[in-house]
């Protein structure tokens, strides 16, 4: 018997998570994550891995907030499938481009006869 190879596609059964309530989904991520931290190769990383799981949910236990924790929840859904897609169980990089405002002189004033701008 082959074991299931976990992907970004078939990691969580999106039909039965849906269903969850607000506890459970929280309970089937940290579930989900630390069955990820079993199955991946290195053991430094797989150590890293559970060890930020356990943190981070332990920091989260007390949220009160059904919009944080739904937040939380699709934080961690996202980072695992981002971990599996990308074979890297760290946070993937945000790149912020710089936005430079360009300041425009207004158009000359056509009555304005001083020629000056």
């Amino acid at each position: 018997m082959s074991k299931k190879v976990l992907t970004a596609y078939n990691a969580i059964d999106h039909t039965y998570f849906s269903q969850l309530s607000q506890r459970n989904k929280a309970l089937y991520m940290y579930r989900s994550i630390l069955r990820l931290a079993n199955k991946w190769e290195s053991d430094s990383q797989r150590e890293d891995i559970r060890y930020e799981t356990r943190s981070t949910f332990q920091k989260n236990k007390d949220l009160t907030d059904t919009e944080i924790i739904n937040d939380k929840i699709e934080e961690a859904r996202s980072r695992m499938l981002t971990a599996l897609h990308y074979n890297i169980p760290y946070e993937k990089k945000k790149y912020n481009i710089p936005k430079y405002q360009i300041q425009m002189k207004p158009p000359p004033d056509p009555k304005d006869e001083s020629g000056i701008c």
